[in-house]
């Protein structure tokens, strides 16, 4: 009887081993006898330190203020929180399918090609590869882990992914403790706060509270937090990327590719565009016509993955996302 109990906890044990790593790392996540991971290494001080929510928001919000840091040979560090995997309409642009027939591989396809924009346009911007950070948190599930504090981990309805990964390079919390993250409110906010601590940033940038991406609106609350469990009590700033959900193509204003005019407030069906917000801006940082050009060749370079699709993809997409490029970025202040 004892030789076959312990026939059966071997055959176990050969079918853990056999299971394959999305099952694998399933297992691992909710284990809660895993062992702790081990400590980062000490990362390099960063003057600025810039989240973006998705690939591209990096370049639509702080381009300018990015390149005039390089410029002045300051360290900027971007970290992306997502991988921008869960955009059904880019993913039926890169893959050529129908929305109702893409897959999982196909969302992960698109994520790994925004991974490429997001490297491409930080070169752009003078940046340095090791500089570029991603975080590998599920796109459009952000609010609900800020929101969510189950310690089941989140399931992307996109990729089917329940812990962080990245394709063009390792994710954040995988380089640094040697196993992914699970998608869980707990993680996120232990990578933002570990991040800041590690790298000392005189500057924090992140978009706004009042943004109308619920991801955005997300991604500023987990760095808001962050902030105080990491004791930071450098500048925070936040940035704009959304209007409200219901007036997407009102902002930014003008909508168009305006070089030599700033960003300017608007009135749209009786309410004021940006909403919620105080105008003129606290922090307008002017750029040149040369940092206007090189901010509009970052912004392109995230519309790598359409190619031939991009006739395809949603013109007023590009058209808003082009429309960043004015005289100046502006900020309010984060933390209040």
């Amino acid at each position: 009887m004892l030789l076959r109990l312990k026939l059966v906890w071997l055959l176990c044990f050969i079918v853990l081993l056999g299971l394959d790593g999305s099952v694998q790392s399933g297992f691992m996540a909710r284990t809660p006898s895993r062992p702790a991971a081990p400590a980062p290494a000490p990362r390099e001080h960063a003057d600025l330190l810039v989240f973006a929510p998705h690939p591209d928001d990096e370049s639509l919000g702080c381009a300018g203020v990015i390149l005039q840091a390089v410029e002045q040979r300051k360290v900027v560090k971007v970290v992306v929180f997502t991988n921008g995997d869960g955009f059904p309409a880019a993913a039926a642009a890169l893959t050529g399918k129908p929305i109702e027939k893409l897959t999982p591989a196909d969302y992960r396809e698109l994520g790994r090609r925004r991974q490429m924009e997001v490297a491409h346009a930080t070169a752009i911007l003078g940046m340095r590869p090791d500089d570029l950070i991603l975080l590998g948190y599920p796109d459009e599930g952000l609010d609900f882990l800020y929101h969510q504090r189950d310690v089941t981990p989140y399931r992307s309805e996109f990729t089917e992914a329940t812990a962080t990964y990245a394709i063009v390079k390792r994710d954040y919390h995988s380089a640094s403790h040697g196993v992914p993250a699970p998608y869980s409110h707990v993680a996120v906010l232990a990578d933002v706060a570990e991040l800041i601590k590690s790298v000392a940033p005189s500057e924090v940038y992140v978009t706004n509270q009042f943004d109308g991406h619920p991801d955005h609106r997300a991604a500023y609350w987990f760095v808001h937090d962050a902030v105080a469990v990491a004791s930071y009590h450098g500048a925070f700033y936040t940035y704009l990327i959304h209007g409200p959900e219901d007036a997407e193509t009102e902002w930014p204003w003008p909508h168009a590719i305006t070089p030599l005019l700033p960003f300017a407030v608007h009135q749209f069906k009786g309410m004021q565009i940006p909403q919620n917000l105080p105008w003129p801006p606290p922090r307008r940082v002017p750029l040149t016509p040369k940092q206007a050009q090189e901010k509009l060749d970052a912004i392109r370079a995230h519309l790598s993955r359409e190619n031939a699709a991009s006739k395809k993809l949603m013109p007023d997409e590009r058209a808003s996302l082009e429309a960043f490029v004015k005289c100046e970025e502006i900020f309010w202040p984060g933390g209040e």
